[in-house]
């Protein structure tokens, strides 16, 4: 009788296995007609394989998109006065750059009342502003200012030029760097101001920096009228408008050089 149980038990468990079985081969017949139909499309009626549409399967690689970083002072920031917002003339200089159908992008480090030397609301001078945010991979470096230094010595102001341009090379050594010399809001340029621009021209040709001396050019020395505000210092929005019409030929002359060809 012991013996009888055991084999019906068997019988019972095997009775069971059986539909678990046949639905597994039913999953492996399945998935072979599958096959035979993947196989089917990629091949010919030859057996050969299809031809490949290299014009749909190719990746699509996506443009480099040149990096702009520009650091100065309030004349970058905007004021009270003017350039807030969409106004500032790297907002604008930014859109003109995109409405022509070409994206860059801006890294603004922007040190109200700063300069090579003074410190200003941030409590940093520019090239310590470039040590903490400066990209290494930045394809455009441009410096502006600053009539914030005031009186400085010659060597003195030479010296904070050329260590700037230095740790700009070795921080983004694939960078152009170009620096616009500190600007005046008249023709009657204080002689420390002059100095101070001479100097830092100076230490730009010593570390291949390219300098645009806006005192020379006359920049907001000119028969405008409403570029700068009542304060007398900084630019309104008509003179942020002027100043992206100065510094986007710049700009665009240099990111020609990192923007592949169509």
């Amino acid at each position: 009788m012991p013996t009888h149980r055991r084999d019906v038990r068997r019988t019972s468990r095997s009775r069971r296995r059986w539909p678990a079985v046949m639905g597994f081969l039913a999953l492996v017949a399945a998935a072979g007609l599958l096959t035979v139909y993947a196989l089917s499309q990629t091949t010919g009626a030859s057996g050969s394989p299809r031809p490949v549409d290299r014009e749909s399967a190719e990746t699509v690689l996506p443009r480099e998109v040149p990096q702009i970083d520009i650091l100065g002072d309030s004349y970058v920031a905007g004021s009270a006065e003017g350039g807030t917002g969409a106004e500032n003339w790297t907002k604008l200089i930014g859109s003109r750059f995109n409405d022509r159908g070409q994206q860059v992008e801006m890294n603004i480090m922007a040190l109200p009342g700063s300069g090579y030397l003074a410190r200003g609301s941030t409590g940093q001078v520019f090239r310590e502003a470039a040590t903490l945010r400066l990209r290494p991979t930045a394809d455009v470096v441009l410096v502006f200012g600053s009539r914030n230094d005031g009186r400085q010595t010659e060597q003195g102001m030479y010296q904070a030029a050329k260590s700037l341009y230095a740790d700009i090379h070795e921080i983004a050594p694939e960078a152009q760097v170009v620096a616009v010399g500190p600007v005046w809001v008249d023709a009657n340029v204080p002689d420390f101001i002059a100095a101070n621009n001479v100097a830092m021209a100076r230490a730009a040709d010593e570390e291949n920096v390219r300098y645009v001396d806006a005192l020379a050019e006359g920049w907001f020395a000119g028969q405008e009228e409403g570029l700068i505000g009542a304060d007398g210092i900084h630019p309104t929005d008509a003179g942020h408008t002027y100043l992206a019409a100065k510094i986007l030929p710049l700009l665009d002359e240099m990111v020609q050089d990192v923007t592949p060809a169509e």
